[in-house]
Parts: C-alpha cells; sequence; structure tokens
C-alpha cells in the first residue's frame, strides 16, 4: 500500500489547500477501479457489463469508479469517469479526445479515480483485450498486449510503470494475462492477480455476482475466480470455456530465485516434447504453454522440478478450467500459469530478455 498512501498524502493536501479550514472528506473503506478500454469492437459487451454494475448494490461505505472509453456507444461520443451509485452513473469527468491504450491515459484516469473516490483500500479491473506479455504489434494476429485503439497497445512492461503500487487486487478481464512474465512485472502492484492463461469469451467476468464479493468486509478472490467458472461450466456448447488463476503475488520472488539457481546449476535445456505439453493458445505455432509442463520437460533434476512445483503450489491459490477452448482446446495438464516457448523469433526473443521475469530468471525455453 505504500505508493498507493503517498497518492493519498498528496490527495489530501489538494484536498485541504481547496478546503481552507474546513475538515477534510472521509475517506471510504474500499474503492473498485473498472477501467474499460472499449474503443473497439467490445464496445457492445462494455454496455452489457455496466449494465451488470448498475443493478449491483454499492455499499454506503464504498466506491465503484468506472471509466469506458467507448465512443461507438451511443451518447459516449469522449471517454469519461463515472461512478455508479443507486443504480445509476454519475458523471465524475468527462475527458477529451485521448487513447486509453496509453501509459499516461492510465496513470490519468487511476489518478482521478482516486481524487474522487477515496479509500482505505483499492481494487483494479483491467477490461479490454490482452495478449499477455508480447510486444505491441509484433505479430498482424496478435497486436495488443493489454488494450487496442487505433493501432496502439500498452506493452506490460509501461502498465507496470504505470500503475501504483498497493491494490489489495488486480483483474484482468482480457485474452491471455495469465502468464508467469504478467504476474512477474506486474508482482509489487497487487497483493493479488487474476487472469486466465488461454483467452477470454467476450462475456468476461459475471460483474453481477463478482460486484458484491469485492465489496465484502475481508474479500476472498478466490472466491470470485469460482463464480467466474462456474458461470462458464454452466453454459452449453463452446460457450463452456473459461480458464483463471489467482495469483499470490508475495510468492512469485521465490519462484524466480528457484528458476535462477536451477539454470545457474546447468540444471536446464531445451524442451524435449513439445506436441505433448499442454498449451493454451490457438496459434499454429504456439508460444503460451502451461508453466509446469515446460519446467518437466526443461529441467533435468526431479528434485529440483518437485521444488519447482512445491513453490507453484503456493504461488497459485486457485486455478480453474473446463476440459476444452472453443472445442479446439484440450485442456489437460494446467497449473494455472503459462510461460513463452520460443517459436525460434529472434526479435520476440529480444523483446523477452527485457522483461523482469527473465531478467530474474535468466530462464528462456528453447
Amino acid at each position: 500500500m505504500k505508493f498507493i498512501n503517498i497518492i493519498l498524502s498528496i490527495l489530501s493536501v489538494i484536498c485541504l489547500s481547496c478546503s481552507g479550514d474546513e475538515e477534510e472528506t472521509g475517506i471510504s473503506a474500499k474503492t473498485v477501479i473498472i477501467y474499460m478500454a472499449a474503443d473497439n469492437n467490445l464496445y457492445k459487451n462494455a454496455q452489457a457489463d455496466i449494465q451488470e454494475m448498475l443493478e449491483c448494490e454499492i455499499p454506503a461505505s464504498c466506491n465503484l469508479a468506472v471509466y469506458v472509453d467507448a465512443p461507438l456507444w451511443v451518447d459516449m461520443e469522449t471517454p469519461r469517469l463515472f461512478k455508479i451509485q443507486s443504480g445509476e452513473l454519475i458523471p465524475v469527468k468527462q475527458y477529451g479526445s485521448h487513447n486509453s491504450a496509453s501509459g499516461d491515459v492510465v496513470r490519468q484516469v487511476i489518478f482521478d479515480a482516486m481524487n474522487n473516490c477515496r479509500a482505505k483500500t483499492y481494487d483494479l479491473v483491467l477490461w479490454s483485450h490482452g495478449t499477455g506479455w508480447l510486444p505491441s504489434n509484433i505479430f498482424n494476429n496478435l497486436t495488443k498486449s493489454f488494450g487496442k485503439e487505433d493501432g496502439f497497445e500498452i506493452e506490460i512492461t509501461d502498465l507496470a510503470n504505470t500503475l501504483p503500487d498497493g491494490f489489495e487486487c488486480i483483474i484482468f478481464d482480457a485474452c491471455l494475462m495469465g502468464c508467469i512474465e504478467v504476474f512477474y512485472q506486474l508482482r509489487n502492484k497487487a497483493d493479488v492477480i487474476i487472469a486466465s492463461p488461454t483467452e477470454t469469451l467476450v462475456a468476461g467476468f459475471p460483474y453481477g455476482e463478482i460486484i458484491p464479493l469485492l465489496f465484502a468486509s475481508s474479500p476472498d478472490y478466490t472466491e470470485i475466480a469460482r463464480k467466474y467458472m462456474l458461470y462458464y461450466e454452466n453454459q452449453t456448447g463452446v460457450l463452456q470455456s473459461a480458464t483463471v488463476s489467482v495469483i499470490d503475488t508475495e510468492h512469485l520472488k521465490s519462484l524466480a530465485s528457484l528458476l535462477y539457481s536451477t539454470v545457474a546449476a546447468g540444471n536446464t535445456g531445451a524442451v524435449h516434447d513439445k506436441n505433448n505439453m499442454q498449451k493454451y493458445d490457438l496459434l499454429n505455432n504456439s508460444i503460451f504453454y502451461d508453466f509446469m509442463d515446460c519446467i518437466r520437460n526443461a529441467v533435468y533434476s526431479e528434485n529440483r522440478i518437485a521444488e519447482i512445483e512445491r513453490q507453484i503450489s503456493k504461488t497459485v491459490i486457485y486455478n480453474g478450467f473446463t476440459p476444452y477452448f472453443l472445442n479446439k482446446l484440450e485442456i489437460i495438464n494446467s497449473c494455472g500459469i503459462s510461460i513463452y516457448v520460443s517459436s525460434g523469433d529472434r526479435q520476440l526473443d529480444e523483446a523477452y530478455k527485457q522483461l523482469e521475469w527473465y531478467i530474474d530468471t535468466h530462464f528462456i525455453i528453447d
């Protein structure tokens, strides 16, 4: 909470300088910030999700702040920040034309939300397109890390530099964000991160069910993931497709240290059985594979594999998945986290080496 407390201190000075001798306004128990980058083909889904949020009862001691950039939505020509209260969208701030797939915009919106909905604790939901850690515009068919607008995307390194530390939970309502590279890059940003190692269906999270859970006095973030899984398990056909994991970020540094010592000891090599490893993407030449499947294939020492598996069990506090995704991808072995396996693309491999996960582990799988 250190960085967020610094922000609150700054905001206190702003409030006091504006109010003279008046008492500082009260601080809420919790604010949930939902950042919806929907200036793309997801704008109708943004409308549907906001309608679910409007039907939720928000405790008087809490705030639900929703930023929406969806100009294709009727009456939403420019991005806006709202507060949802008593079933209504209450305008907080209207922005000029800007690109929501920009780190500067994310930073400003979060500052505005905290300024107008001050609280002791914060959660953040990042809602948009996503393709994990991948650099922007690296592939024509994989063109976003998080967010997509007018050909721009936010790379995960930029997102990490943009977000303040100290969220209780960050939820990615976006595809393929459940990879070790994203979790590790954002490890100091939140106590818990919820994301999917596969793609996600456009319906996303069932907000009508998870919003009340986020505002519980002691939120059980694994229950939010269970609600997500239950929603999709109750669907039929191809709609019965979902994966989600809940990560305790406290254990990620120890996992990286374990991998670094494994590499340093010469106990790793090339993957020897890629065809039988669990993959999470639908590409012809897959690059998102199950973390533990990769470890079992790339690490020589059985004792070290067991150590890593124990550390993963501490890190992944919930892991849910349906047997198939879109009837195209069978999911059998899933530890809840994906990892990059090189496709032989030198540009992509070089970009990978700029990530904190690689810097701290020197671990890349060929």
